[in-house]
């Protein structure tokens, strides 16, 4: 359990599946905050923190490829869920070679709401058990 809310960024020019996004992780007890373009959703990645943003791929202005990329270079520290309308698997596997950033990716078509809550939540939360596990058997060893 988190001591403090867990912070979502959803950017997509739809502003239904915005909505619908954010009545889903409100429900679950996560903040939300909306964007309509990749441009938009950069500018609020660089000023303010987010545990996890759902990008969708295409977009005007700015793509979500595009926006990963900047993220992804500019090293900024949120984990990445892809959304794509248009079962655009080429551009999804693209962005996924973003491993650090880039954690998966949803068709809107076929999106189960509990999966992505399930996803979301579980990026949100940080490092998994054995990845604590891990490093603890590194600093044991180091000593």
């Amino acid at each position: 359990m988190s001591l403090r809310p867990y912070h979502v960024l959803i950017v997509d020019d739809e502003e239904g599946m915005r909505e619908e996004l954010r009545e889903l992780l409100t429900d679950e007890g996560l903040v939300v905050e909306l964007a309509n373009d990749g441009i938009e959703g950069l500018e609020k990645l660089r000023n303010s923190h987010f545990d996890v943003a759902v990008v969708d791929l295409r977009m005007p202005r700015m793509t979500g490829l595009e926006m990963i990329s900047h993220v992804d270079a500019e090293e900024i520290d949120t984990y990445v869920i892809i959304l794509t309308g248009h079962g655009d698997k080429n551009d999804a596997v693209q962005a996924l070679k973003l491993q650090e950033t880039v954690k998966d990716w949803f068709e809107k078509s076929s999106l189960d709401a509990k999966t992505l809550i399930k996803r979301v939540k579980r990026l949100a939360e940080g490092l998994s058990f054995e990845e604590i596990d891990r490093l603890f058997a590194g600093i044991t060893k180091a000593e």
